[in-house]
């Protein structure tokens, strides 16, 4: 059943609640630990929205989202339990008074999260059919970026005095609790996949992971793409105020401006990705992206740094807005839980070995701007084992699939 835009809507409004969480994880919190004297390895383990314990954590929760039957589904219990626990520790994270407690309070808050956002994931093909999951993926993103750019402006202003205010944390928490609060009540799942996937023997079930050669070897590549870009995202704000000499507000600003640049291309790539197919636009992001790191190893002065972000902002729009979909071609539909979780083990294994390898190699030898060679070496390897090892059907060929 196609999906209208009220229902398209509904399901993205848990998008502002993501992108207020990871504006505040990604561009916030490095300059709160930095005001703290936190050393920069425990800077990019805290600000990332993935930690090490997501290996076991998520394909659990995205296998339970699968074979979860309930009254309101099997995805939105989740987010209902949650939500509510992630939005207390950040409530919480204030009154914190010492530097381990601040990294407790992160860390609590950040893995109740993860708890919802794997499953708020699987939601997507759920409701949606293969050839809308494109346009919904590009709508949703584009949400949660424009609620990036409006949290980080509301930090902006608030931090115009030098200081980003602990209050921010408790704004966080209550942009989460409400957008999602509109999606648990208006979304409303199929029963017949839960049904499926209830009486599917759980030998059967499993063993499905085994054979599906193609999304295995689409999660590996996805795995190199993100070593790299986990090195860049907490470490971004840093480089603009230490490399570049620029304030917290311009770190912001320009934080956010990468952002809506990303917003408004993940939208167009969005809905360009159900017409010339996922793997292509995916491509062509991930080109984009690795001109723009090249870039960013050799810029000096804020106007190039400029050209280089809006640039950045451009392929990282097409690369976001087709990740997930992409994979969702590839996997049965009453699965997509746990490949969201796979998916999520992925990027928990690469975001701190990323983070690592980043804070002892290239920061040491090359600088912040080391994070961005490091980058653009991890998308070619990604874009050639893209373009030799991993074959998408077309939409087509996934509902017909889908509905034998």
């Amino acid at each position: 059943m196609r999906l209208g835009l009220p229902a398209m809507l509904a399901y993205s409004a848990g998008s502002v609640g993501a992108g207020a969480f990871f504006a505040f994880n990604n561009f916030v919190i490095p300059l709160l630990l930095s005001a703290m004297n936190a050393p920069d390895l425990l800077i990019g383990l805290l600000s990332s929205t993935r930690s090490i314990e997501g290996v076991i954590v998520q394909p659990t929760i995205g296998a339970w989202s699968d074979r979860l039957a309930t009254p309101l589904g099997r995805r939105r219990p989740f987010l209902l339990v949650a939500i509510p626990l992630s939005a207390l520790f950040l409530f919480l994270a204030p009154f914190a008074n010492t530097l381990v407690q601040v990294a407790v309070a992160i860390f609590l808050f950040s893995i109740f999260f993860n708890v919802a956002v794997d499953p708020y994931a699987a939601l997507l093909p759920d409701i949606t059919p293969a050839d809308q999951r494109g346009t919904l993926s590009g709508i949703s993103n584009g949400i949660q970026l424009v609620s990036q750019v409006a949290f980080l402006i509301v930090v902006s202003i608030a931090a115009s005095s030098g200081a980003v205010p602990l209050w921010t944390f408790g704004f966080c928490g209550a942009v989460l609790l409400a957008s999602f609060a509109v999606t648990i009540r208006f979304v409303h799942e199929p029963r017949q996949l839960a049904e499926r996937a209830a009486h599917l023997p759980l030998r059967a079930y499993l063993e499905t992971l085994v054979r599906n050669g193609q999304a295995l070897r689409y999660l590996g590549t996805i795995f190199v793409y993100q070593f790299g870009l986990s090195a860049v995202i907490p470490f971004l704000p840093l480089f603009i105020t230490k490399d570049l000499g620029q304030s917290n507000e311009i770190a912001i600003a320009l934080s956010a401006l990468t952002l809506l640049v990303t917003a408004a291309s993940a939208i167009a790539f969005g809905a360009a990705a159900d017409r010339v197919g996922h793997r292509t636009v995916l491509g062509v992001g991930w080109t984009i992206l690795a001109v723009a790191a090249l870039g960013g190893t050799v810029i000096r002065f804020l106007p190039e740094t400029i050209a280089v972000v809006v640039l950045a902002g451009i392929g990282n729009g097409a690369a976001t807005v087709v990740k997930w979909p992409l994979l969702t071609l590839l996997i049965p539909a009453e699965e997509t839980g746990i490949y969201a979780g796979l998916s999520a083990a992925a990027d928990s294994i690469a975001i701190p070995l990323s983070v690592f390898v980043a804070s002892e190699v290239f920061l040491p030898t090359l600088g912040y701007r080391g994070v961005f060679a490091m980058l653009a070496i991890n998308i070619v390897i990604a874009l050639a084992l893209l373009l030799a090892f991993v074959r998408v059907p077309r939409p087509a060929a996934v509902r017909s699939l889908t509905a034998q």
